[in-house]
């Protein structure tokens, strides 16, 4: 169920780009709103999350991409030892 939140911003140039930005990837204002609001609640509960072991650098960069729970449950070496078997029976 949708709910309505208003929110202002003081500069129409500001508002002009924010709908221009929007118009040009088919999507709404209120999409872009809503998914970077889930990103920073995402990224903060990662941040408390302290048996992350991703490195610091990715940890980051999660809040603002969209991401399966396989990947911010397992740990850095175990995805980098699926990602590289998986090479190497395609290569094999």
């Amino acid at each position: 169920m949708p709910y309505k939140l208003t929110v202002s911003i003081q500069d129409a140039n500001i508002v002009a780009r924010i709908k221009e930005y929007a118009r040009a990837r088919g999507i709404s204002v209120s999409f872009m709103i809503d998914n970077y609001f889930r990103n920073i609640v995402k990224a903060s509960e990662i941040k408390e999350d302290k048996n992350s072991s991703l490195p610091k650098e990715l940890n980051e960069l999660i809040g603002s991409l969209e991401t399966d729970d396989k990947l911010l449950k397992g740990s850095y070496k175990e995805l980098r030892d699926e990602m590289y078997e998986d090479r190497a029976k395609k290569y094999l």
